[in-house]
């Protein structure tokens, strides 16, 4: 009984050895071709709509109008996920927001970073400051899922607008003065999104202007998309994600093994009792 139980004992560790996951790192470059707009449309403002427009090769997207907010929206969930790419603001005389959605659930549900090159007041849609500001959309919507949305819906003009966001549709969960972005200087980004967390960073090549943890939950998964509101021509490039996956597949050397030890173990018993009965 004490050489099975041993036997069992080195069974065990071995198998646990086996189990052990092993993982790596799968970068992959993305293909913008099945992602969809999203435009909304505010009458008050008086603004085009926008016009996004990829490269030949579909790793580009340009937004080309000066328009009312707007997200390209990805066909992927990036929960778990490591997202990187970069903007480019070409040269004109706006200084509007830039940014990214990500945890997109629909037009009304989604976190935002948006980017604003210098404070700005609208009269009734209140102040978009300098800087990054990351946002939470949680806003009652059952109308369209892509193309031009309905007037004023799910959001009206202020509410995408204003830093401090707005009752009931957009809160702010973090804001930070950073300095404004520049024309025609290529920024990148980063996003590490998980269930409960997120990590965000923009750079300037290796010099970081925005970096921040936040702990928020009410979105656990969904989409990532590019978002622009009032700003053109933007050049989105360079976007890439980085998944973690197990690379270790179910160990059956261990099974054959313990198969092995459990023969040789019956066997040297029989032949104990053979011996003892001689």
């Amino acid at each position: 009984m004490r050489y099975l139980t041993m036997t069992s004992v080195v069974i065990m560790f071995l198998f646990i050895m086996g189990c052990t996951k092993e993982s790596e790192q799968v970068e992959k470059w993305v293909n913008l071709s099945r992602w969809e707009s999203v435009v909304y449309d505010y009458p008050s403002n008086g603004q085009g709509k926008a016009v996004w427009e990829l490269s030949h090769d579909n790793q580009w997207a340009t937004q080309k109008v000066n328009g009312d907010p707007t997200i390209l929206v990805s066909d992927i969930d990036i929960t778990g996920t490591i997202v990187e790419g970069s903007w480019v603001m070409k040269e004109n005389s706006d200084d509007d927001l830039v940014g990214f959605v990500f945890g997109y659930q629909d037009p009304g549900h989604f976190y935002l970073l948006d980017w604003k090159k210098a404070t700005q007041e609208v009269y009734g849609n209140g102040i978009a400051k300098q800087g990054v500001s990351i946002k939470v959309a949680d806003a009652d919507y059952s109308g369209v899922k892509k193309g031009i949305l309905e007037p004023s819906q799910p959001f009206n003009g202020k509410d995408l607008w204003n830093t401090e966001g707005s009752e009931g549709k957009v809160t702010l969960l973090y804001y930070e003065e950073t300095e404004g972005w520049e024309f025609d200087k290529e920024y990148n980004f980063f996003l590490e999104f998980i269930p409960g967390s997120f990590t965000l960073e923009v750079k300037d090549g290796e010099r970081t202007i925005f970096s921040k943890i936040i702990m928020d939950d009410t979105y656990k998964n969904g989409k990532f998309g590019f978002y622009n509101f009032s700003q053109a021509p933007v050049i989105y490039k360079g976007f890439k994600t980085t998944s973690v996956i197990s690379t270790q597949e179910f160990p059956w050397w261990i099974l054959i093994l313990g198969i092995v030890l459990i023969v040789v173990y019956t066997f040297v018993r029989k032949k104990k009792k053979v011996i003892k009965n001689t």
